[in-house]
């Protein structure tokens, strides 16, 4: 493709003025304008397709899940896999000794309303443990007096002895 004087003129001074623009100072009537507004052009044509290149590779990344992993080299699904337990091993750990920590504390708590409990009565439940006897078949019982008046208590196994005793059964002598 020839091109006329006029578009060759018009070249040489468009390159000339780029030349210029960025600190080049060479004249119009240089032989090496043309290979320069050559460069120039592929330069503008390469910027232009790495441009959408570049786009296109944005939109497919955007695209890609990647939920597959390719591995290659040999021991490199191993160290992955190893990889995902140590997250696991470092994300379990605290969360479980939150747990264990929570469990500690209610325990705590419960045992010390038992303990709060069980001192409270020892006193009642002392006095009852003298008065605790072994009949002949080992059975434990406790005799008790008639109740007087309105105060009544309720049992659930006894056996009444005479008028004013009782007997009430609170278990087997191990043997």
């Amino acid at each position: 493709m020839a091109m006329t004087d006029q578009e060759q003129k018009e070249v040489r001074s468009y390159c000339a003025f780029i030349l210029e623009k960025y600190g080049f100072d060479i004249s119009p009537s240089d032989p090496i304008i043309p290979a320069l507004y050559i460069i120039h052009k592929e330069m503008q044509l390469n910027n232009q397709n790495n441009k959408a290149i570049g786009e296109l590779i944005k939109e497919a990344s955007t695209k890609i899940s990647p939920t597959v992993f390719h591995f290659v080299s040999p021991g490199e699904a191993f160290r992955f896999q190893l990889g995902v337990a140590v997250k696991w091993i470092i994300i379990s750990i605290p969360m479980l000794i939150l747990m264990w920590i929570g469990v500690w504390y209610r325990s705590m708590i419960y045992d010390l309303d038992s303990a709060r409990t069980i001192v409270q009565a020892s006193d009642n439940v002392g006095e009852l443990f003298k008065r605790a006897k072994v009949d002949e078949k080992g059975h434990y019982f406790i005799d008790f007096t008639a109740a007087r008046k309105d105060s009544v208590i309720h049992f659930r196994e006894f056996e009444k002895l005479n008028a004013k005793t009782i007997r009430v059964y609170l278990g087997k002598k191990s043997q």
